[in-house]
């Protein structure tokens, strides 16, 4: 099929699941459109189950709808500088709100807690992850970070942190303040826009 730029915006969600895929008449109860957000938040495995394509093609289409999580999150006006439990919700809620899974993220600051960059530290949660303080220190010292924050979400939809949160928050913040790089605030965000900081609610320091 012969296809514009113009063509493109102007196809209907079958046909561009279809051309993504490269699997014809996909006209199936699983890729209805209004099924699009709850398919975007599975696995590659998850939707060639779903979707009952080859894992390939599934892998595809997960990569699509991480470029359309991406451009959202580009796009999305986040605070330049995170200096309360707000600011690192509203910076990390376009990344980590659609997730299924858990994923821990560092901000790295520079001295007035202007952005320096962003980089997934664990997949899996802090737990599930196995993350180790030394990962994330790493990581906060290749992005030149002053000082950094953490941000992890809770598919769940409750931001009240767990003990496992606490207790390895507490090992990062004391690693990070052992090499001069404090950990400012951990934050835990949620599908809804709820977020808590592990720090106030869970007495990490």
């Amino acid at each position: 099929m012969s296809l514009t730029p113009v063509d493109v915006p102007a196809m209907p969600d079958a046909a561009l699941l279809e051309l993504v895929l490269a699997v014809p008449d996909l006209g199936r109860p699983a890729l209805r459109a209004e099924d699009l957000p709850a398919l975007a938040r599975l696995s590659p495995a998850a939707l060639a189950e779903r979707a009952e394509v080859a894992l390939q093609a599934a892998t595809r289409l997960a990569a699509a709808f991480e470029l359309g999580r991406r451009l959202h999150a580009a796009r999305t006006r986040r605070p330049k500088r995170l200096r309360r439990p707000r600011d690192v919700a509203r910076f990390f809620h376009a990344t980590l709100a659609p997730l299924v899974h858990e994923e821990v993220w560092l901000a790295a600051l520079d001295a007035r807690d202007r952005v320096r960059g962003a980089r997934m530290v664990c997949r899996g949660g802090l737990l599930g992850g196995s993350m180790r303080p030394a990962d994330v220190l790493r990581a906060a010292i290749e992005l030149g970070a002053v000082a950094f924050v953490l941000a992890h979400n809770h598919p769940s939809g409750d931001p009240a942190p767990s003990d496992d949160d606490v207790v390895l928050t507490r090992e990062v913040e004391h690693a990070a303040h052992l090499i001069g790089v404090p950990l400012q605030d951990h934050v835990i965000v949620t599908p809804s826009g709820r977020y808590t900081s592990v720090f106030r609610a869970g007495s990490a320091r």
